[in-house]
């Protein structure tokens, strides 16, 4: 059987047609280069274009070097156009290859059977097939099993995206549920045999399951899911499920499922706007205002720290507990409402996508959580737990401790004061998160000032400074006004400031 809507014969006719073109674009760079350059000596002062593209090819007359390759418009078209044409010749190999396996009776997603890597090998998934399946019957227990783990790891993680899409398609649920259960328990047993270790460590694991979902098509992506369940970040812990609403801010969470938005990732051409993202009905304000503040002050390191795989699923940039920096890549669906609107983070604005996955990202990865729970359910165990891997352990907990996640490095306490928050976000150009305590007294006299974009015990991230005031946003969203307060209301109301230090 083939793929539905390739013709080979055709694609590989374009491609050979884009290398001609390509070829051809040095003579129409230096035709172009000589007329414009002649023009512009005829001008005077005057530019003979002002076309960002074509000002490169005044006096560029040799046009660009094969050697070098080629910057700008029309002479880049040689390597580009080249490139593309080896890209597409390429992926047509594969493609084939990808033919003869599925009438071999492998099953392939066609969203990875054009992928521009290395023909699909029979033979390498025949082999992992075997390794999954002598896991079965070994004698591991305090014994170790790590290097049989790790042989098995390394073969995955060595397939392409064909050959890895196959495998998943072919091996029984109960094999790999196996390597699952057995990659996933690192109890080591007895003490007295410290050498032989069980399971694979917890870093190396969430990479290598990461580079298992970002390769296998959506077809297999629930087989991962049972296999290693801390592939999806779970939301039944979370208080937004047990409340139904944002225990804050009040917005209903009512009818919470999955769901998978269609929104883009990033609104094309827009410049990311970090004002416009909402919090969502999660209570991680204080994960979510150093977000948006890292984003104010630096939006081309956010969106360099996300990025969408051919397959639909989502690389997120992260730096775990220890400080190791990894790519976590999830699933695009994400928690909705009855309504099916978006439970996450979101920019409600522009309808971008990518607070969100920057958030289930966190909740995958975030290993600092000692319970915690909202105003009134203190003490209550539904509320105020530990929790691993899901988007409970990402409610109510220090700015302090989410920082190392965001940037890679730790926040600095300021002190209280506001000449110390100004010099931090002014002066030192870091983005600046404040906190505010809790207590009844002072949630009344917060109303007063600000209405109900005031709460206790939320966390905000500095705007700026206007008119001898700090400005701080609200992290609920821009439905709700900013806060502008004098430094004798700072000093009132907000506490634990918190400086973050982006890279540059």
């Amino acid at each position: 059987m083939g793929f539905d809507g390739f013709d080979i014969g055709k694609i590989r006719a374009l491609a050979k047609d884009l290398g001609r073109q390509g070829e051809g674009a040095r003579g129409l760079h230096t035709s172009v280069a000589v007329v414009l350059t002649q023009a512009n000596a005829l001008m005077g002062s005057k530019p003979a274009t002002t076309d960002p593209l074509l000002s490169p090819l005044v006096g560029d007359l040799l046009g660009p070097l094969p050697f070098f390759g080629g910057g700008n418009l029309p002479g880049s078209l040689d390597s580009e156009l080249g490139d593309m044409s080896k890209s597409i010749e390429r992926r047509c190999t594969q493609l084939e290859a990808c033919n003869k396996l599925a009438e071999q009776g492998y099953r392939i997603d066609p969203v990875v059977a054009f992928s521009d890597e290395k023909p699909p090998d029979a033979q390498k998934i025949e082999d992992a097939l075997r390794a999954v399946s002598g896991l079965k019957g070994k004698d591991f227990g305090s014994n170790g099993n790590r290097d049989d783990l790790e042989k098995v790891q390394k073969q995955l993680d060595g397939m392409t995206s064909a050959e890895l899409d196959a495998f998943f398609a072919k091996v029984p649920d109960a094999d790999f549920r196996l390597y699952g259960k057995l990659a996933s328990n690192e109890n080591d047993g007895s003490w007295l045999k410290w050498w032989d270790h069980n399971g694979i460590p917890e870093s190396a694991r969430r990479d290598h399951l990461s580079r298992l979902l970002a390769r296998i098509g959506p077809s297999n992506w629930e087989k991962l899911k049972g296999a290693f369940p801390e592939v999806q970040p779970g939301f039944d812990t979370t208080d937004a499920w047990l409340d139904g609403q944002n225990a804050q801010s009040g917005q209903q969470a009512k009818g919470m499922h999955w769901g998978t938005p269609t929104d883009p990732l990033f609104a094309p051409g827009r410049e990311l706007t970090a004002g416009e993202i909402s919090q969502g009905r999660f209570g991680d304000c204080w994960y979510i205002s150093q977000l948006t503040a890292t984003a104010q002050r630096n939006p081309q390191f956010i969106r360099e720290g996300i990025k969408e795989n051919p397959n639909g699923t989502i690389d997120v940039r992260i730096w775990d507990k220890d400080g190791n920096n990894h790519w976590v890549t999830v699933t695009p669906d994400l928690p909705m409402d009855e309504n099916g609107e978006p439970m996450t983070a979101y920019n409600r604005v522009s309808h971008e996508r990518w607070p969100a996955y920057y958030e289930k990202a966190f909740a995958l990865m975030y290993g600092e959580d000692d319970g915690g729970a909202p105003d009134g359910h203190e003490g209550d165990k539904r509320y105020d737990r530990a929790e691993r891997g899901n988007y409970g352990a990402t409610e109510w907990d220090f700015p302090k401790n989410g920082a190392p996640y965001v940037t890679g490095n730790g926040s600095e306490s300021i002190d209280d004061d506001f000449e110390s928050a100004k010099k931090a976000f002014q002066t030192e150009q870091r983005p600046v998160v404040v906190s505010t305590p809790s207590g009844e007294q002072l949630q009344k006299e917060g109303n007063a000032l600000w209405g109900n974009t005031f709460s206790t015990r939320h966390v905000y991230y500095v705007k700026g400074f206007e008119d001898g005031k700090i400005v701080l946003g609200n992290p609920w969203g821009p439905s709700f006004s900013d806060i502008k307060a004098t430094p004798e209301q700072y000093e009132k109301f907000f506490n634990d400031p918190q400086a973050l230090k982006v890279p540059r």
